[in-house]
């Protein structure tokens, strides 16, 4: 942008990174096209033997998009067409990321939001005042839609898998937002339920600034993210919090649960023989699954968790973009200290494998397996259950490398208690690709995996549901204790 344009669009109050109206259109249409090449050329649906109806869908989410152009005279309008894109895979690791610099997208509220409790949405968050429904007033319907019917055109169609659980607790509280959707009609009227009583309110909408409406979305969302650490439980065991499995040794993240491994490590006999260890994973979205397998090891022992039989397998996308993500991701662990050999040494071997088959013109690469030839007997290992108990706190943020954890700690003998988790799709391992707008980048998929027990798109309930707020820690783990 010239300095004549910066200063005129600093005159009209309009940000140096937004593009003039007029040209949204074609903004959208060139991030569609970029974001359509960049699935086909790496995801690894449009190879899947197993998945041939992958390219039809990857038309018709280009389609669907596409359709929404003339209606795109905005920021706004291309953000909710790009989302809607996004959301039409149904696939969590297929998301949309707004870039620094891009716009901030504004949000209005008519003084409370409404979350789901089961199948039901309940105000849970109000500011004060007259003219507003109270806590746990039950949404009927708005200007005539039913409750369940506006939530999935609202936020369903642009967030994607609405059918799952999780992810009406994560994004429900979105319902009763305006944020410069054009593709949803603007909301007049809502009728709540309110001590067996109907009672009509109309919307006044009013301004939700960045901090505010991140506060009271997770008021709807009864979550949020504690940090890494753990400490000892009264009257014995640990809980250990695992808020993130991030494995870029830049993140902070990544350096805390180094941390943490490496002074857990010294304790492997106390946690393998304590009554009681808590494994407490809210807030954890995913990222590499090596830390809960060291975990795993800490807290049952490296023979118990070689003793499980593990028939799934992955096949990666041999793309060139894929490649070079690998490389220059293996290139950073190897340059950061503390990073694990196992890690370093799994890339390797990923990333030598996807050339080799890429050089051959395979598009697709079967990683080799780490399973032992066979499992460990009893007879050999001895008795392999630890003592004591071994709980799972989980939330409905779990996905990704997070669900993994729980595949594994599950199987060895640990009890999920919370509420239902997110799920994942079988395609995974992303890597970003920026759009040409510089307003965003499109996450894609870099391999499949094969053989897992837990389905496509499956979430891991709890086998204890926990009926309070899962933000209240000191009441959690006394709950804990006492079950």
């Amino acid at each position: 942008m010239s300095a004549t344009t910066m200063l005129i669009a600093v005159l009209l109050g309009m940000s140096a990174t937004e593009v003039p109206p007029r040209e949204w259109p074609d903004v959208l249409q060139k991030d569609l096209d970029a974001a359509d090449a960049a699935m086909r050329g790496s995801h690894p649906g449009t190879v899947d033997p197993r998945n041939p109806g992958f390219g039809a869908q990857l038309d018709e989410a280009l389609a669907l998009a596409r359709s929404r152009t003339d209606r795109v005279t905005s920021y706004q309008g291309y953000w909710w067409a790009m989302k809607g894109y996004a959301a039409s895979f149904n696939d969590g690791h297929v998301s949309l990321n707004a870039l620094s610099g891009a716009p901030v997208l504004p949000a209005q509220w008519p003084g409370f939001l409404t979350g789901f409790d089961g199948d039901a949405q309940v105000v849970m968050t109000v500011e004060g005042g007259p003219g507003h429904p109270p806590l746990g007033a039950r949404l009927l319907s708005c200007d005539g839609i039913d409750a369940e019917t506006l939530a999935a055109r609202r936020v369903g169609d642009f967030s994607g898998r609405w059918n799952l659980q999780a992810s009406r607790v994560q994004a429900g509280g979105e319902v009763l937002l305006e944020q410069g959707n054009p593709f949803v009609p603007a909301l007049r009227k809502c009728i709540f339920r309110i001590y067996a009583r109907d009672k009509t309110y109309l919307l006044q909408w009013k301004p939700l600034g960045p901090e505010a409406r991140k506060e009271r979305l997770d008021d709807t969302r009864r979550s949020f993210r504690p940090a890494n650490g753990w400490h000892v439980l009264r009257g014995g065991g640990y809980w250990i919090t695992t808020s993130s499995f991030n494995a870029d040794p830049a993140a902070g993240n990544f350096q805390q649960l180094t941390r943490l491994l490496q002074q857990l490590t010294p304790a492997a006999d106390a946690l393998q023989n304590a009554p009681l260890v808590v494994l407490d994973v809210r807030g954890n979205t995913g990222g590499a699954s090596h830390w809960s397998i060291e975990l795993a090891q800490l807290i049952w022992g490296r023979r118990a968790v070689e003793a499980l039989r593990d028939e799934s397998w992955v096949e990666w996308r041999t793309s060139d973009a894929n490649i070079a993500q690998l490389r220059g991701f293996l290139q950073k662990l190897t340059q950061a200290p503390d990073t694990s050999p196992d890690l370093i040494r799994m890339l390797e071997t990923v990333t030598d494998g996807m050339s080799r088959a890429s050089a051959r013109g395979d598009l697709l690469w079967r990683e080799p397996s780490e399973v032992p030839a066979a499992p460990v007997r009893p007879e050999e290992g001895g008795d392999l259950r630890r003592p004591g108990r071994v709980v799972i706190v989980a939330d409905a943020s779990c996905g990704s490398a997070c669900l993994d954890a729980l595949d594994l700690w599950k199987r060895l003998g640990a009890v999920q208690v919370g509420v239902e988790t997110s799920a994942d799709s079988l395609y995974m391992d992303v890597r970003p690709e920026a759009l040409p707008s510089g307003l965003a980048r499109i996450s894609v998929p870099m391999k499949v995996f094969r053989g897992r027990t837990r389905g496509s798109n499956a979430p891991h309930t709890p086998d204890i549901r926990y009926e309070g707020d899962m933000r209240d820690t000191t009441a959690l783990e006394a709950w804990i204790r006492g079950q």
